[in-house]
C-alpha cells in the first residue's frame, strides 16, 4: 500500500493511503491533489537523478568555470576547442531545460512510466563528450 503525507483543513495527515484519507473524510479532490504532488516529487527526483548521472555537481561546476573563463575572452581570441566547449555548454543547458520541461509534461499523465529512458529527452552526443572531459 502506497502512503503519503498531506495537509487538509489545518491538519497534517502522515503515512495515509488514499483509502485511509477518504475514510477519514478527506474529499476526493484533496486526495487526488495530494497524489499529484507525490507523483510530481517522484518525477522531479527522477529528472535530477538522470541529470546528475550525466554530470555530477562537480562536473557541472568545472564546466561552468571553464565556460566562464572562455566567455571572458574576445570571440576572435578563442581557439576552436574553446568555441566548441561554449557551444557544447549551451547544448547542455538546453538539454537540462528540456529535461525540466519534461517533468511538467510527465506529471500530467499519472499512468506514464517516467522511469523509462524513452520518457526522457536523450542527452545530445556533444553534451556526453563535454561531460566526459570534466
Amino acid at each position: 500500500m502506497n502512503t503519503f503525507d498531506f495537509s487538509f483543513n489545518g491538519r497534517s495527515y502522515r503515512n495515509f493511503s488514499a483509502e485511509d484519507a477518504l475514510a477519514a473524510g478527506v474529499p476526493q479532490a484533496v486526495v487526488d491533489e495530494a497524489l499529484k504532488g507525490v507523483c510530481l516529487k517522484a518525477i522531479k527526483a527522477e529528472c535530477r537523478k538522470r541529470i546528475y548521472a550525466q554530470a555530477s555537481a562537480e562536473t557541472q561546476m568545472n564546466m561552468a568555470t571553464a565556460a566562464a573563463a572562455i566567455a571572458g575572452k574576445a570571440a576572435e581570441d578563442r581557439s576552436a576547442d574553446e568555441a566548441k566547449l561554449l557551444t557544447s555548454t549551451k547544448a547542455a543547458l538546453d538539454w537540462v531545460g528540456a529535461m525540466r520541461a519534461k517533468v511538467v509534461e510527465l506529471a500530467e499523465d499519472p499512468d506514464i512510466n517516467f522511469t523509462l529512458d524513452a520518457s526522457w529527452p536523450e542527452c545530445p552526443p556533444e553534451v556526453v563528450a563535454l561531460t566526459e572531459q570534466f
